[in-house]
């Protein structure tokens, strides 16, 4: 009978312990469930930047804090600094169509201004109805709320967004700190971790996906400065107004599959709408032949550093990041799609492969991942 009490009791003591546990591993998950989206690019952040971090630790004299501390506030130079240029630029853009807008019912002219025909959807109409809206400032001012509200509604949206991507973006370079200046002792620990759910195999799976994060990381920082850059030269050499501003917002839709011609396509549009023939055709040939053509040279090259992606997995990746984590789904989307992909090539190859090798805990050659 003592038994059986000792033996209840000692029931009752684990099931409060495993109680505790699952509470407090429930009550984990809530606390670090908004932070997911900064931590995983800290991660993207400390893998693909660890080769300049260890070059910078040693030029330090293994002074891991500072090193960690410089590279931080590179990352944060290379990417806070300028998404808050974009944030200005895009404020003063701003304000300085709300500007042209008041103006324009504050004190209409008598003919419509040419760059009112520019609008979509509201220009045409409002210069079909312009003489009666010239006697009518307040059914003027009517229609454009009126038309405009969408519009307003979409920037709030965009805006909302862009303040997350920003507080996650600020975040994650925070947190590639701490991974930079701890990284060797996680990896040890994430190694063992991994050897001992998938045993040696693990080892391979966990090179594989670091080899495919890297290339994937490379390539879009690659293909986007490079877009970036082509076409503000090529801005500046057409005449198009604001090319820093244009060159900028390019190296971030490069991110989007065929995202640097929703840019470079309307500019030219405009120069042949201006009358600038010459630089309309030179725009459109160095749009064509430049700024998107650098896309098909080196994002391959280093997206194969890690694998060869198929194009369905980059869009999904893009467009359900973008879905799922807002800005910042620009990186992590195909980033985690390609690791699972890459890494689910990897295991069905060794399930149809049985090699020596692989019974061994050896890892087989990589598969070939055509698109």
């Amino acid at each position: 009978m003592k038994i059986g009490s000792l033996d209840r009791i000692s029931i009752y003591r684990m099931a409060t312990v495993m109680t505790a546990l699952a509470a407090l591993t429930i009550l984990s998950i809530i606390v670090i469930t908004p932070f997911v989206p900064a931590i995983l690019l800290a991660v993207i952040f400390a893998l693909s930047a660890w080769p300049a971090y260890s070059w910078l630790e040693k030029k330090l004299k293994g002074r891991r804090g500072l090193a960690a501390g410089l590279m931080t506030l590179i990352l944060a130079l290379c990417f806070i600094l300028p998404l808050m240029f974009l944030a200005s630029s895009l404020a003063d853009n701003f304000a300085w169509i709300s500007n042209n807008i008041l103006n324009l019912v504050q004190n209409p002219p008598q003919q419509p201004p040419a760059w009112l025909a520019t609008l979509p959807h509201v220009g045409p109409h409002i210069i079909e109805k312009w003489g009666a809206y010239v006697q009518d400032t307040d059914a003027l001012t009517s229609l454009l709320v009126k038309q405009t509200a969408p519009a307003t509604r979409g920037v709030a949206g965009v805006a909302g967004t862009f303040g997350r991507g920003a507080i996650d973006l600020s975040l994650g370079v925070l947190i590639a700190f701490f991974l930079f200046r701890n990284g060797v002792e996680a990896a040890e620990r994430l190694s063992i971790l991994i050897g001992k759910f998938l045993g040696p195999r693990g080892q391979h799976l966990l090179k594989v996906s670091k080899s495919t994060m890297i290339g994937v990381v490379y390539g879009m920082m690659g293909t986007a400065v490079a877009q970036g850059t082509l076409s503000a030269i090529g801005f500046m050499i057409a005449g198009v107004p604001a090319p820093i501003f244009l060159g900028f917002v390019t190296f971030i839709l490069s991110f989007l599959p065929l995202g640097a011609p929703l840019i470079w396509v309307p500019a030219t549009i405009w120069l042949f709408a201006e009358g600038h023939t010459g630089m309309g055709i030179f725009m459109g040939l160095w749009g064509l032949l430049a700024v998107s053509s650098i896309d098909n040279i080196i994002r391959p090259y280093f997206i194969s550093l890690g694998s060869n992606l198929p194009l369905l997995v980059t869009l999904l990746g893009v467009f359900g990041g973008i879905i799922a984590f807002g800005f910042i789904g620009l990186f992590i989307g195909p980033t985690l799609l390609a690791v699972a992909y890459t890494l689910i090539i990897e295991w069905s190859y060794t399930e149809k492969n049985p090699t020596p090798a692989n019974k061994a805990g050896e890892a087989p050659p990589s598969a070939s991942l055509g698109s």
